[in-house]
């Protein structure tokens, strides 16, 4: 196993979205505003491979969300099966991409859900860990997980329901996405239905 590595800390000196609760929202059937709040949990499987061999900054991909997301109040606000699309990016910080340009890395930008009735919800949201499609069964080691300024630990930790962080790769985390940097290589790879796990940065309204 390589030793532990560290992703360069994002010093991002970008300016923060407007605040979206200042948006129109439907009402849910009581007449209140339907939002997908900060910090709730998203999960979604990749639908296509991804990798630093054949992607390019740019190119779009998409995953299928595989669990139901849900309202403070547990209404189901966006079912699974909607999907979640991206596109490859560059990180909008240049120490950061200085810093990383030799480096086997993959930048992800998320933009947007698109529901079921192909209704497109803009989203800002921060990529927290790439794991398995398979279930795993006890703790979990291999990926680096860092935000911020370090690493938390030698590997993302292992989350209920979800398979084993993938190997080899370090996620660092950046508002709106995040870049996985391969840890062993300059190649990162991710497979078909490996699970992306992503926290909503800002209050979302919904259609």
């Amino acid at each position: 196993m390589p030793p532990d590595q560290k992703a360069p800390p994002p010093t991002s000196n970008s300016k923060t979205p407007a605040d979206s609760n200042s948006a129109q929202a439907a009402p849910t059937s009581n007449g209140e505003p339907r939002y997908l709040k900060a910090g709730t949990d998203i999960r979604a499987t990749l639908d296509t491979p991804l990798s630093t061999k054949t992607s390019k900054v740019g190119d779009r991909f998409a995953a299928t969300i595989s669990a139901p997301v849900h309202d403070s109040t547990g209404n189901i606000v966006v079912p699974a099966g909607s999907k979640l699309n991206g596109q490859i990016s560059e990180p909008g910080n240049e120490r950061l991409a200085g810093a990383i340009k030799d480096m086997g890395h993959l930048n992800l930008r998320f933009t947007d859900i698109q529901l079921p009735d192909g209704t497109n919800v803009p989203l800002n949201a921060t990529l927290i860990s790439i794991h398995s499609s398979r279930p795993a069964s006890g703790s979990s080691m291999g990926t680096s997980h860092l935000t911020g300024s370090s690493a938390i630990a030698a590997n993302g930790g292992f989350t209920g329901g979800l398979g084993r962080p993938l190997k080899g790769l370090a996620v660092g985390n950046l508002a709106g996405g995040g870049y996985v940097l391969s840890t062993t290589s300059k190649l990162v790879e991710l497979p078909a239905e490996c699970v992306l796990r992503l926290r909503v940065d800002r209050n979302t309204p919904l259609p």
